[in-house]
Parts: C-alpha cells; sequence; structure tokens
C-alpha cells in the first residue's frame, strides 16, 4: 500500500483534502514532525478492518475457525446460494433473496 509523508505543517495545511482521500482512494499519510514519524492518517473504514484482522489473529479460536473453513471450502464443502437459502429456512432462518 502506498503512503504519502509529509510534514505536520503541510498535513494540518491540506487537513480537509486529506481526510477526504484517505476515506474515497484508501491512502495514507505519513505525518512528521520535526523529520520524526509522529502519526498515520488512514480512513475509518481502513482503520476497522485493520482492527477486526487483528482482533482475528488475536484470537485463536477464531483464527482455526477461519482455517478450517478455508480448508473446507478447498474439499468442496461449500453451498451455492440456492442451497444455503434452503438450509437457512429449513433451520428457521429468515431469508431474504433480493
Amino acid at each position: 500500500m502506498y503512503m504519502t509523508t509529509l510534514p505536520i505543517a503541510d498535513a494540518r495545511a491540506q487537513l480537509s483534502k486529506l481526510v477526504d482521500e484517505a476515506s474515497s482512494t484508501h491512502e495514507r499519510f505519513e505525518i512528521t514532525k520535526n523529520g520524526h514519524r509522529a502519526a498515520v492518517l488512514m480512513g475509518a473504514d481502513d482503520y476497522d478492518a485493520m482492527r477486526e484482522t487483528i482482533a482475528v489473529l488475536s484470537d485463536s479460536a477464531l483464527l482455526l475457525a477461519h482455517q478450517e473453513g478455508v480448508q473446507a471450502l478447498s474439499e468442496g464443502d461449500a453451498l451455492d446460494s440456492d442451497q444455503l437459502a434452503v438450509a437457512m429456512k429449513s433451520s428457521g432462518r429468515s431469508v431474504d433473496t433480493r
């Protein structure tokens, strides 16, 4: 992922534009203070995704379940959308097929 580095004074002057770019293009901006890395500006969606990834990687049971799911998929253990809808209906769950 590409990251632009800029001094805090430039970031301050362009903050609104940088926030728009971070949220729409997923670009990340490394902000320096006195020539040293001080902060990173990123879109809220990217931040949330990063936190979710960290949470999954930190939860050994969840990570194992994910790995088992990937293995099952590679072995062809999967349902298409119609089969999934039938399975959900038969278990009493509502299904929106729009």
